[in-house]
């Protein structure tokens, strides 16, 4: 299979870095576009096909030596070839919501290909509203809207190396790796059941499930400790999507997650076989063992987050939150089937 082509920011170790590709052209061949302005206004057909479905673009220059014609049956006869380009031009191009051009008002009929995807596009938007069990165990909780997006679009999410990224770079359709985006909010670096979900994660979508996404998606993790505590969190969980800190937490409060010291009623799947007792145990065991190990310092054990925020997942896609579960306690993820289920790796 042929590896998709990745930006810079967000791309999993799955993936290869992104060349930009370059456009070579050969000494004989000639600018297409350039020739057909050249070419008399005879060619109609010609000329109103390198254009988009609203008529000629006002940059293009008309040349000197073009020949000018006034007959009604050359009006005719462009009025007929523009007709004939907007039935056959990509849908990209028949309708402009914004434009108010009399083109724009013209029955088209768009190419099969593209009605379909479109149709296809919408009943999955239609189906994965509609229908809970796309969901799983978990139904959609009410997800932030665009203006909430758009107001957090430019906090900054830290690297491991301190680089700022501004966490409108990980979903703006612009800059976004992927058209979906799924992103998992994590609890303290500390936390053994957050721990043991990515790893659940990691073992359950594999190298082969991530390229089998129906609709790529890019993953990333988001925990609120110290941003040089991420490579050895990402030794303990194993996880190979990338990891950001928000340790102001201001993303996780304007995204609606909370502060919790429950710890839940019911062990999820993820957590079958660690009971609460060894769950605490755990924690105490990890900091000691990177301790002696000399992989933290003492200090940064208070620096993995705060141990009372809890997390969630937001799936995003084009810009928008489409999907969205908020912990209500401090084991509370969407289980592993879940996401599954949204990306629609077992549908």
């Amino acid at each position: 299979m042929r590896p998709r082509s990745v930006s810079p920011v967000g791309a999993s170790r799955f993936e290869r870095p992104f060349v930009t590709p370059t456009r070579r052209r050969s000494p004989g061949s000639t600018d297409s576009s350039r020739t057909a302005r050249e070419r008399p206004t005879t060619q109609t057909t010609n000329t109103t096909t390198t254009t988009t479905a609203h008529g000629p673009s006002p940059t293009t220059p008309t040349s000197p030596s073009t020949p000018h014609y006034s007959s009604r049956r050359s009006a005719a006869s462009t009025m007929a070839s523009a007709t004939t380009t907007l039935s056959t031009a990509p849908s990209s191009l028949l309708h402009d919501p914004g434009c108010d051009s009399p083109a724009c008002a013209l029955p088209v009929t768009p190419t099969t290909a593209t009605s379909d995807s479109a149709d296809s596009t919408d009943r999955w938007f239609a189906r994965f509203r509609s229908d809970p069990s796309l969901a799983g165990a978990v139904p959609t909780d009410p997800c932030p809207d665009r203006a909430t997006l758009a107001a957090v679009q430019d906090l900054p999410l830290l690297q491991a190396d301190g680089t700022a990224t501004p966490f409108g770079a990980l979903f703006h359709p612009h800059s976004a790796l992927h058209p979906r985006q799924l992103l998992i909010f994590i609890r303290h670096f500390y936390c053994g059941a957050c721990q043991a979900y990515l790893a659940a994660i990691s073992a359950s979508i594999t190298k082969e499930d991530y390229f089998r996404i129906p609709v790529p998606t890019s993953i990333f993790v988001i925990g609120c400790g110290a941003p040089d505590l991420i490579p050895v969190y990402k030794t303990i969980t194993g996880c190979p999507f990338p990891i950001f800190a928000d340790p102001s937490r201001q993303l996780f409060k304007k995204l609606g997650m909370t502060l919790s010291l429950n710890i839940g009623s019911r062990r999820p799947e993820y957590m079958k076989e660690i009971s609460a007792p060894a769950w605490a145990a755990g924690q105490v065991t990890t900091i000691r063992e990177r301790l002696k190990s000399e992989e933290i310092r003492k200090r940064d054990v208070i620096r993995g987050g705060n141990p009372m925020q809890i997390g969630g997942e937001f799936l995003l896609e084009a810009g928008e939150v489409i999907w969205c579960h908020r912990m209500k306690s401090m084991r509370g993820h969407a289980e592993v089937g879940v996401l599954r289920g949204i990306l629609e790796l077992d549908g």
